[in-house]
């Protein structure tokens, strides 16, 4: 699974290349009107997403037709990197996109014209920092070797923990390296700690009874989240359907709540992976209801967590911090 890591809009430009996986839910039932707001005909939302679980209930959203009940129509085009999306959404083939909450704020920064219009998921336990034997708490990472993906989702949980423990990247020795060589190099010693996610969390503390987790996204609650980000010309011309397209995404969140193993099975199956092997990674993640975006939109996460993540994105780079977090959201098409 990638893992949503960050990117220029000038790096993705090399990379404008649609993946094979194309998932649709067909109109009309004529329960809606969905015309655009000019009163032409509605044409099929273009949505790119990647191979990650957060973004799984859309596949269970056209599985059980409730884009069709709800009479919009979705082509999904899945991504094998966040480059690519990212360089496809700049580009305006796609009308909307599944993104990392700190890629939607480099993208506005950038110049990309979109709104954040639904807080998808966010990671409870599934985004961790483990450690070997000695070190108990992240404060004890001090003058340690730490192995993380630099730029990517493992880089912002490490900078918000070093920085509540009174410390930063100064402090560590950083060994940057992919998500899924943190563990082993871990249990072969080569460093002392590591920043990565599920399934490679759970593997690691199977594997060796001397490391545990220190600090996860659990402690940082919204720090680690997924937005969808819609572009504003869409917004502005088909109000109606994208209201409709979230409500089919509510729509599946409460089927995958009442019928948990076949939600399961169908995300797994939509990016590739069988559900046994993603059980500890479906814990640890939680997937919002319209009903408590309608809530968190208008609360913490505008009001705290989004510019806590801004601070953090500033603080490693990734974003200048002339972006106003909270203009990048419009909770307008969530419903009543």
């Amino acid at each position: 699974m990638t893992r949503r890591r960050p990117t220029t809009l000038a790096a993705a430009a090399g990379f404008i290349a649609v993946a094979a996986f194309a998932l649709t839910g067909c109109a009309s039932n004529g329960a809606t009107d969905t015309g655009t707001a000019d009163g032409s005909e509605a044409a099929a939302f273009r949505m790119g997403t990647q191979p990650w679980l957060g973004y799984g209930q859309w596949y269970v959203a056209g599985d059980q037709g409730f884009f069709t009940d709800r009479g919009v129509e979705v082509e999904i085009s899945s991504f094998a990197a966040d480059a690519e999306v990212n360089a496809a959404l700049a580009a305006g083939r796609l009308d909307m996109a599944n993104v990392g909450s700190q890629a939607a704020l480099q993208f506005i920064e950038e110049g990309l014209d979109v709104s954040i219009v639904m807080l998808l998921d966010s990671a409870t336990t599934a985004d961790a920092i483990l450690a070997g034997e000695g070190i108990d708490s992240t404060d004890d990472l001090a003058g340690k070797r730490v192995a993380f993906e630099e730029g990517a989702t493992s880089e912002i949980l490490l900078a918000e923990a070093l920085a509540g423990a009174g410390l930063d990247f100064s402090d560590i020795t950083v060994v940057p390296t992919g998500a899924d060589t943190v563990a082993p190099m871990l249990l072969a010693g080569q460093v002392d700690a590591g920043v990565t996610y599920e399934p490679y969390v759970s593997e690691a503390l199977a594997a060796g009874d001397a490391i545990q987790i220190i600090e996860s996204a659990e402690d940082h609650p919204g720090l680690i989240s997924d937005v969808l980000v819609v572009r504003n010309e869409v917004l502005q011309q088909r109000p109606n359907e994208v209201r409709e397209v979230l409500a089919a995404w509510d729509d599946a969140v409460s089927f995958s709540a009442d019928n948990v193993e076949e939600g399961r099975t169908i995300i797994a199956t939509g990016v590739g992976s069988k559900p046994d092997e993603l059980k500890t990674a479906f814990d640890g993640v939680h997937y919002y209801s319209l009903e408590e975006n309608r809530a968190l939109l208008a609360g913490s996460y505008l009001e705290e967590t989004l510019p806590a993540l801004a601070e953090v994105a500033v603080r490693i780079g990734l974003i200048s911090g002339s972006v106003d977090a909270a203009s990048t959201i419009d909770a307008s098409f969530l419903g009543e």
